[in-house]
């Protein structure tokens, strides 16, 4: 029986090329899910983006479709149909990100940086005037 102690140690080589292919796994991983994210957001499809832009975009085109999806849910409690209680369950979080919008974090961008969108206005969208993502 091979113990703990019996087995060979890693080289400081073999550690380091370890945590070279374990960064690259990473990297790829996180390239690949903002490749996905980029191609699914409106106005993301150009890779050049920072992923702090892109992430940015990503909360605001869930905030929307999660404002519509309470809009719904609401429309049909109003009209008398039972709504499935997991239907409900993210839209708590609207509420949490409303409120944490407001407090601007070091290094988060502030409410009055990103302004909020008009009713219909897709996210990523420039309006008329609005030079705030200039260059993006």
């Amino acid at each position: 029986m091979v113990t703990v102690d019996d087995r060979p140690r890693l080289t400081e080589e073999e550690k380091k090329q370890n945590h070279i292919q374990s960064e690259h796994k990473r990297r790829t991983q996180i390239r690949n899910g903002l490749e996905a994210v980029s191609k699914i957001v409106p106005g993301c499809e150009n890779l050049q983006r920072s992923e702090g832009v892109l992430l940015h975009k990503l909360v605001e085109f869930m905030a929307v479709h999660m404002e519509e999806r309470q809009k719904m849910i609401e429309e049909l409690e109003s009209l008398g149909e039972e709504v499935d209680l997991q239907m409900k369950v993210c839209l708590r979080n609207l509420d949490d990100y409303h409120k944490n919008r407001s407090k601007p974090e070091e290094g988060a961008m502030s409410a009055s940086r990103s302004p909020t969108k008009e009713p219909g206005e897709q996210p990523g969208e420039q309006r008329e005037g609005d030079d705030s993502h200039a260059g993006y």
